[in-house]
C-alpha cells in the first residue's frame, strides 16, 4: 500500500481516473476517439466499463478499460498504458480475441462480428521509431495493397512521439499526457473532468477499496 498514490494525486493517465472519466462522459470519449482515429463518429455508448476478462485485480488480471460502441456498431476498446511492456503487441491480440469471444457468447455469428479498434494510449514509445501514432491492420505479405478484411484495427499512441505533421489538437493532447498542460478545448475539458472527479468521495472510497483488494490478492499469492 505504501506505493499507492493518494486519490488527490491522480491524473488522467492513472488507470482509475482514466476509466472513470471516459466511461462516465461519452462526449469526451467520442471527441478523444475522433482525435486519435481522425474520423467522425455519430454517437458512442458505454457497453461496460472495465469489462472483466479475469476476476483478479492484480497486475496479471486483464480488464478492458473503456469499452464503447458507436451508432454504426463499431467497437472501441481504449486502454491507458504508462508502464513499458514488451508483450504489448500480443496483448492487443489477446484483447481483440476476448472482444470477439464476448460478442460470440452473446449469440453473434462469425459474419456478424463487428468492426473493432483496440487502442493503447502509451506514455512510452512501444516500437522506438519515434512515431506519435502506430496503426496496424492485417494485410497480405505478398501484396500489401490487399487487406485481410477482418475489420480489426490496433492503434498505439506514443505520447513522446514526433509532433511533425500532427494537428494542433493532437499535439496538445500528447503534451497533456506528458506534462499535464491543457492547451486545447479537449485537454481543458479533460483537465476539468479530473478536477471534478477528485470531488467524488464515492470514487475515492472505490479507489482505496480497489487497492486493498490488490494488496490482499498479492499477499494470498505469496
Amino acid at each position: 500500500m505504501s506505493n499507492r498514490k493518494q486519490y488527490s494525486e491522480l491524473t488522467f493517465t492513472d488507470d482509475f481516473m482514466f476509466c472513470k472519466i471516459l466511461a462516465g462522459n461519452m462526449k469526451l470519449c467520442k471527441e478523444l476517439l475522433e482525435l486519435i482515429l481522425r474520423i467522425k463518429i455519430r454517437r458512442v455508448e458505454l457497453i461496460q466499463p472495465q469489462l472483466p476478462i479475469e476476476k483478479k485485480y492484480d497486475s496479471r488480471g486483464i480488464r478492458l478499460d473503456v469499452y464503447v460502441e458507436d451508432a454504426d456498431n463499431t467497437i472501441y476498446d481504449i486502454e491507458m498504458q504508462t508502464t513499458p511492456q514488451t508483450d504489448l503487441p500480443k496483448r492487443t491480440r489477446y484483447y481483440q480475441g476476448m472482444i470477439d469471444l464476448n460478442l460470440i457468447s452473446r449469440g453473434a455469428h462469425f459474419k456478424e462480428l463487428k468492426k473493432a479498434y483496440v487502442i493503447f494510449i502509451c506514455a512510452f514509445d512501444p516500437y522506438d521509431r519515434g512515431l506519435p501514432i502506430y496503426t496496424f491492420e492485417n494485410m497480405c505479405k505478398e501484396d500489401t495493397s490487399l487487406k485481410l478484411g477482418d475489420d480489426t484495427v490496433k492503434v498505439m499512441l506514443n505520447a513522446g512521439g514526433k509532433r511533425e505533421g500532427l494537428s494542433d489538437d493532437m499535439c496538445a493532447f500528447l503534451d497533456f499526457l506528458q506534462k499535464g498542460s491543457a492547451d486545447s478545448d479537449l485537454t481543458k475539458d479533460l483537465s476539468a473532468a479530473v478536477s471534478e472527479a477528485k470531488e467524488h468521495k464515492e470514487w475515492e472510497v472505490e479507489y482505496m477499496t480497489m487497492f486493498m483488494k490488490i494488496q490482499e490478492e498479492r499477499e494470498d499469492a505469496q
